[in-house]
């Protein structure tokens, strides 16, 4: 008989309260991104999201090792015929969950990319005006260009 700490269900609890925490923490980032809040805490969340994503992973190699002990590939659709083949209501209940949950903090995660690249070309374009290097984006009411530089960038030092 196997025991129950070596079937790929084992950890699937963890692996959705994990994976809640993820997604948590992603919401949040969206949240400074989009500008509702302090920024600064913006570390302390990539800090979290990297231990979290470290929790992640333990809990799938597990998974994975049990699925490859009982000649299952080591995965998502390894896991899907295991449950199919032998696991009980409650499982497949809880991987559908936990396979939900990784798809929307993927989304998250991928939303909060585009933040992060929106933020940088505004940051990008600001340094460019800054150091007089602005490609004349900036038109008056005449359709000229109303910034005007002399080249220069700002001394520094």
């Amino acid at each position: 008989m196997t025991s129950n700490s070596l079937l790929p269900s084992h950890t699937l609890a963890d692996e959705k309260q994990v994976t809640l925490r993820l997604v948590a923490a992603l919401q949040q980032e969206q949240d400074l991104l989009s500008g509702n809040g302090d920024a600064d805490k913006i570390p302390d969340i990539i800090n979290d999201k990297a231990n979290i994503v470290a929790n992640m992973a333990t809990l799938a190699d597990q998974r994975h090792k049990a699925l490859a002990a009982l000649g299952f590939t080591a995965g998502e659709h390894g896991m899907q015929s295991w449950i199919e083949q032998h696991g009980s209501a409650e499982d497949k209940h809880v991987w559908e969950e936990l396979f939900a949950l990784a798809q929307s903090a993927r989304e998250l995660n991928r939303l909060n990319g585009l933040l992060i690249g929106k933020q940088m070309a505004i940051n990008q374009n600001a340094m460019n005006i800054l150091q007089g290097k602005s490609n004349g984006s900036f038109y008056g009411p005449d359709g000229q260009s109303s910034l005007r530089s002399s080249g220069r960038p700002l001394g520094i030092g």
